[in-house]
């Protein structure tokens, strides 16, 4: 920006609009800081709705029936012999358990071969079922396909993937054993209902039993093993492992199934057989005490994340007299004495009933803040149902609702759509709206005020100009008169 000067004296118009403009902006400054404050208000008010969100599920938890009559299992003796996997619905009580034997997956294998080497043509039919009386019965309800065998897949390989792609639930490999390479064929289930037949036709010789050709894969469960041997006419394959059903007894019971994994055999338990055992072991069910306490102290946690988070928003610090972001905050306040005042309340229940939180051994500091009572606790966990109607009871009248009955509704009302927090926090953004349009509005002012400014200064600029101008020319003028005499 061009200066100007009378007399030497120069005029910095840019530094004096800046100036003047520094001062034009304090009230703009004023309300970034405002909007700052009321936005930090606005984020304080969203964690302390994320904390009674926290309060809310965990006040749900225990007003669950669920949450006091759930029962669990457990193993005595050796737990290596068995794991229960579901107890929840089981009836309360204590079984004994022996594991005699384990069920297992057929499996066979083919003599050795060398690598690559035609086996033979024709075709292999695979089947599950089960033998019974010396008669094999094919599963019922499955279409069992038949694989043809030709010079294109008639290697150990092409016989692999043919089984395989043909998807009737066995798995075919190849195990090379140092003397030559396998083909192993197991059921992918365990159990006597899932023996495998293998029938070979049109193995070009006229005998689909023999060893020779495609023959030497057929595999017949019925037929008789000779003495000592591991393989004969029509049952090529020699069978590495047996199909098994598991057997086990329950209270002296003996019992079968064609899985480790069983269901049934104790009402409402899942059972998974691991390894045998010489004696029995025990599988109790009982009240899940553990998931009971693990909810309380979920809700004690909550409570006090709650609690901690609104003394520390809440604070005043004498020393620096500065309060924290919510400090004097009536919505805040508001809520924690509902929470507080329900924490602390007494229950108008019959005599016997647990009345308040403190009966049931969860207790409250002089900080406020919830602890439990073990010996306290355990002595009211002892009596489930009595411990749950303190949490879950329903009324129509207030006084005698189960506590985490009215602490969900509580959470539910403050964070709500309507709710104190959801409300608190509209209210806050309405104040930044307004300061933002202030703001906007204040900028358009600002503009104008600049451009007047700058208006003004440039029409004063010129003026000076012109005013050297003259000074300058009466100053030549003054300086060419003929000096006075003497002079």
């Amino acid at each position: 920006m061009a200066t100007s000067g009378v007399g030497g004296a120069s005029l910095d118009v840019n530094a004096i609009v800046t100036q003047l403009m520094s001062l034009e902006r304090r009230p703009l400054e004023a309300l970034s800081r405002r909007e700052a404050q009321v936005t930090a208000r606005m984020a304080a008010v969203a964690r302390v709705q994320g904390a009674v969100s926290g309060l809310q599920v965990a006040a749900a938890s225990l007003a669950k029936s669920a949450t006091f009559s759930g029962l669990r299992a457990s193993v005595g003796g050796d737990a290596a012999t068995v794991a229960v996997t579901d107890g929840s619905k089981a009836a309360a009580g204590s079984y004994t358990l022996k594991v005699n034997a384990l069920a297992s997956a057929q499996s066979l294998a083919s003599q050795a071969f060398t690598a690559g080497a035609s086996i033979g043509t024709g075709t292999l039919r695979l089947e599950l079922g089960s033998v019974a009386g010396g008669v094999f019965t094919p599963r019922a309800g499955t279409t069992f396909p038949t694989l043809t065998i030709d010079a294109g897949n008639n290697t150990l390989a092409g016989i692999r993937d043919a089984i395989n792609a043909a998807r009737i639930g066995v798995t075919a490999g190849i195990v090379n054993d140092g003397s030559g390479a396998r083909l192993t064929v197991t059921a992918n289930d365990t159990g006597l209902a899932s023996v495998l037949r293998i029938t070979v036709d049109g193995d070009g010789d006229g005998d689909n039993g023999d060893n020779a050709g495609l023959s030497r894969l057929s595999f017949d469960p019925t037929i008789a093993l000779p003495p000592e041997q591991t393989v004969t006419a029509g049952r090529q394959l020699q069978q590495t492992r047996a199909a098994a059903d598991a057997a086990f007894e329950v209270n002296g019971l003996a019992l079968s199934a064609s899985s480790n994994r069983v269901t049934g055999a104790i009402e409402g338990l899942s059972l998974d057989l691991r390894k045998l055992s010489a004696d029995a072991v025990t599988v109790t069910v009982e009240r899940d005490t553990a998931a009971i306490r693990g909810a309380v102290d979920g809700f004690v946690k909550a409570y006090n994340d709650l609690d901690r988070l609104i003394r520390d928003l809440t604070a005043f610090d004498p020393a620096t007299r500065r309060g924290a972001t919510l400090n004097g905050d009536a919505a805040v306040r508001s809520l924690q004495t509902q929470v507080r005042g329900l924490v602390r309340a007494q229950l108008n229940v019959a005599e016997g009933e647990l009345a308040s939180l403190s009966a049931a051994g969860i207790e409250a500091g002089r900080d406020g803040t919830l602890s439990v009572n073990a010996a306290r606790f355990d002595a009211a966990v002892a009596d489930p149902a009595r411990l749950a109607r303190l949490f879950t009871a329903t009324s129509t009248i207030e006084g005698q609702q189960g506590l985490g009955v009215r602490l969900e509704a509580l959470a539910k009302s403050l964070t709500g759509t309507d709710g104190l927090l959801p409300a608190r926090t509209k209210g806050l953004q309405a104040q930044v709206d307004s300061i933002n349009r202030q703001e906007g509005q204040f900028n358009n002012r600002l503009v104008e005020i600049e451009r007047r400014l700058r208006r003004q200064y440039a029409a004063l600029d010129t003026q000076l100009q012109r005013m050297q101008g003259t000074s300058n020319s009466l100053a030549n003028a003054l300086s060419g008169l003929p000096k006075p005499p003497g002079a």
